[in-house]
């Protein structure tokens, strides 16, 4: 008998062990070339993205800024033309060219320097006292492709003290359209340079061609003349000029390339990077992929020959007498006959059996007790947040205080009005990454720290997105500074594609900077705060939200902490939805 017994624990392992160890090899295998596969090819889209978003924003400003540019020239065009109608004179030999010209020049612009002259090359110079043959040379180009009345945009070439700079050119007529001069411009390449110069710091090689693969930016060595780019992707952008990012190969190497047209003018700009440097994260990942896997796989390993000699046969009359615990009879006592390890198991079992009520009533104590210990945590970092600013104090309480009486007025369910509670109540988290000395500010904020305030919602957003389980509450706190009309931020939303839960905190947010006292404002009557939204409604504001705020207010359901007997104060800028 013990023989036998003896023989048939011997196949039981084995079985139980060659089960075990398939059932997590073959997964753990099919799982990780499906992830190493499926990764790759993320992080190689992500990558390529990255290098089309490069080339194209590079190209987008260098199209931008030469129509900056042009419209300036275009200005000393106009303004010589209309000096020519009113006096009758020669606007270029005349005291007036210069005076037009350095008008134009001193205006904020793209342009170095500016020439005014007449069909024989007779006028008026307005720049920097350098002499170069490529900038006569150029200047000379401009001149007669302008005098034959076609606009000129040269390629840009260096000039010791100013850097890269281009010439452009536009002809001027008088008013029945007869051609009587030329203004030139140079422009400046430096911000087109610091783009170019911050690629490089990012590992990768930004290049301007032509329509036709000629190299025009970063300028060819001394003595060599422009240059064609070896790269396939240049030559298939000179036959057929459209964006387009894939790898290839090159004399120094595979790279990834992303090609983008300008437009205007004909150019293209082409950036590169070292294909081992963009893939890198690829190959790091899959490093790390095989090193975990095996180590998950030798753990898998180690775990079914544990187990599968520690079971036998009793497993199965366990299971199945403590099936009515796992449906929830709490107390069902098991007995199991074998081994002493079984009748130890089963004991275990009964005292586990009789402390599970007991443990199931305390979890849900401490399931009520985190979630008030949940909520608290919240209104303690909101009130953190308002803190960092005297005057907005006590502001996201308000806040959530009042998104809640509108939902409630709106007939949104229990849930929702929940939701947007909390959503109001940590609208302002992301200004925890705003400088204090922004936040603080008493007076009107500049333009740029205006854009750092304004990355707030989404720095919020972000940093809730990390919790799953506020993923609901995210819309009100990214979204309330959009506009139904269009124009808010962060992204630009408008009418229905703005969610319910943040046009209510919109509403809230705007009601409570309206009704408390700040450094620009003194806190103002309801029945005028009430007035001016309503007079904001389908432009800023949802006008069904307001109309549920006036309501609740009717109500006597929100009643402002904070109102100044003084007559209405006049809103500052954005203060009713930058708070």
């Amino acid at each position: 008998m013990t023989g036998h017994a003896a023989r048939r624990r011997i196949r039981l392992f084995v079985l139980l062990s060659g089960a075990l160890i398939l059932a997590s090899l073959v997964p753990l295998l099919v799982a990780e070339a499906v992830l190493i596969r499926n990764n790759r090819r993320t992080l190689e889209t992500l990558e390529e993205k990255y290098l089309t978003r490069s080339s194209a924003a590079i190209a987008d400003h260098i199209s931008a800024f030469y129509q900056a540019a042009d419209q300036q020239l275009t200005k000393a065009v106009d303004a010589i033309r209309l000096a020519a109608q009113l006096t009758g004179k020669d606007p270029f030999g005349s005291a007036q060219g210069p005076e037009i010209l350095g008008t134009v020049l001193r205006a904020p612009g793209q342009l170095a320097g500016i020439r005014g002259v007449d069909l024989a090359g007779a006028g008026n110079f307005l720049g920097p006292d350098i002499h170069s043959k490529e900038m006569d040379y150029e200047f000379r180009r401009g001149f007669e492709s302008a005098r034959d009345g076609a606009k000129y945009a040269g390629d840009p070439f260096g000039v010791d003290g100013l850097g890269p700079v281009a010439v452009i050119s536009a002809p001027v007529t008088d008013e029945k359209g007869t051609r009587i001069g030329v203004v030139e411009g140079l422009v400046s390449w430096a911000p087109i340079v610091r783009e170019f110069q911050e690629e490089g710091r990012r590992e990768a090689r930004a290049t301007l061609v032509d329509a036709r693969g000629h190299i025009l930016y970063p300028p060819a060595t001394a003595g060599s003349g422009t240059t064609m780019h070896s790269s396939a992707l240049v030559a298939d952008f000179a036959r057929f000029p459209a964006r387009v990012t894939r790898s290839e190969k090159t004399p120094m190497g595979t790279v990834l390339a992303s090609i983008a047209p300008v437009g205007q003018p004909p150019w293209g700009v082409l950036v590169e990077r070292d294909r081992d440097v963009a893939f890198a994260s690829v190959d790091r990942m899959v490093r790390d992929t095989v090193i975990w896997s095996a180590i998950c796989l030798t753990g898998a390993l180690l775990l079914g020959l544990l187990f599968a000699r520690q079971l036998s046969r009793p497993i199965t009359q366990l299971a199945d007498s403590t099936r009515a615990v796992s449906e929830g009879q709490y107390g069902t006592r098991v007995e199991v006959t074998g081994t002493a390890e079984i009748a130890d198991l089963s004991e275990n079992f009964n005292r586990m059996s009789e402390s599970i009520k007991d443990a199931f009533e305390r979890v849900q104590k401490a399931a009520r007790e985190n979630q008030e210990l949940f909520v608290a945590s919240i209104r303690a970092l909101a009130a953190a947040i308002d803190a960092k600013d005297p005057y907005t104090r006590g502001h996201s309480e308000r806040v959530a205080r009042y998104a809640s009486a509108i939902a409630k007025e709106m007939g949104l369910s229990a849930d929702e009005v929940r939701k947007t509670r909390l959503s109001a109540l940590l609208h302002d988290v992301g200004k925890i990454g705003v400088d204090d000395r922004i936040i603080r500010k008493p007076t009107a904020l500049t333009d740029e720290e205006f854009e750092l305030m304004k990355a707030h919602p989404s720095k919020g957003a972000a940093i809730m997105e990390a919790i799953p389980q506020m993923a609901d509450i995210i819309p009100g706190m990214k979204w309330h500074h959009e506009k139904i009309e269009g124009g808010g931020y962060p992204d630009g939303l408008k009418g229905d594609q703005i969610p319910l839960q943040a046009r209510i905190v919109a509403v809230a947010d705007a009601f409570d900077a309206m009704t408390t006292t700040r450094p620009y404002q003194k806190a103002m009557e309801v029945t005028y705060v009430l007035e001016r939204l309503r007079e904001m409604a389908h432009k800023r504001f949802d006008s069904a939200v307001i109309e549920a705020l006036v309501r609740s207010h009717g109500k006597g359901e929100l009643i402002p902490t904070e109102r100044s007997a003084a007559a209405p104060a006049p809103l500052r800028g954005a203060g009713t939805a930058a708070s």
